[in-house]
């Protein structure tokens, strides 16, 4: 455990703290890193407004209050990238840096092939993905195609498969929906402090390269940590990340000591 300023990471869509544990070697000598579960994953209890950014934010500010933190660094990871950001905005004086990784930026920056995943999650069809995602076989033939799954070690897989298990369907569904709708471009554009961000040249879930080019016009001091892959958690991939979280810790440290 570090000594060091306080960093608060959001994990993915459905997902767990489990999630971010690779990140942590990286991050641990810098900050004091804090990871929650959020609400309707991973057994938490879930909101009782609907699940979108703001709301998970809000919460999130919540937290920070009960902990006594004034200023934070923020990040998160896929879905969590657009709690991160809506903490930003409602939050500006509390938030010190941001640590992005795999932002999901603005709908059309997401893959087809995703958007039209969570367009029929969020569809009167989407009310299956409770019964499915109970499925073992049928979720990991749906990670397999669509999230490239095969490159995934199986005991992350199975975690994963865990992690559905417990995660509420109805804040997995809201959340798709907030994803879907909101464009975060002007949060970034009205941003001043440090941004790091991580990306996989052929990430699975958002165009890196559009990305890149949208959140550097919005944001020009962004730096941005580009490796190799796509949104398959294999060990090499595990060994950019470390060494692109390694360059950009000291960077958004230096935002708040």
């Amino acid at each position: 455990m570090s000594d060091g300023p306080p960093l608060l990471l959001f994990h993915g869509w459905n997902g767990s703290s489990h999630n971010l544990g690779a990140w942590l070697p990286a991050l641990e000598p810098h900050f004091e890193v804090l990871v929650p579960n959020l609400p309707g994953c991973a057994g938490v209890p879930p909101l009782l407004s609907r699940h979108t950014a703001l709301a998970y934010a809000k919460w999130a500010l919540d937290l920070l209050n009960e902990r006594g933190l004034e200023r934070v660094a923020v990040g998160g990871l896929c879905s969590g990238t657009a709690i991160a950001l809506a903490l930003a905005e409602v939050a500006p004086a509390r938030v010190a840096a941001l640590l992005l990784h795999t932002p999901f930026l603005r709908p059309e920056l997401i893959r087809p092939l995703i958007r039209a995943q969570l367009a029929l999650l969020v569809s009167p069809a989407g009310a299956l993905w409770g019964p499915i995602r109970k499925s073992t076989t049928l979720s990991t033939l749906h990670r397999r195609l669509f999230a490239e799954g095969a490159q995934v070690e199986p005991e992350q897989l199975a975690h994963d498969q865990a992690d559905l298990l417990m995660a509420d369907a109805r804040a997995g569904r809201e959340l798709a929906r907030d994803l879907l709708a909101v464009d975060r471009t002007a949060i970034v554009r009205g941003w001043r402090g440090p941004v790091g961000v991580l990306l996989a040249d052929h990430d699975a879930f958002v165009d890196t390269p559009r990305t890149i080019v949208a959140l550097t016009e919005a944001a020009p001091q962004t730096v941005v940590e580009r490796f190799p892959g796509g949104h398959g958690w294999t060990p090499a991939y595990r060994e950019h990340q470390h060494a692109a979280l390694s360059r950009l810790a000291p960077l958004l440290r230096a935002a708040i000591v």
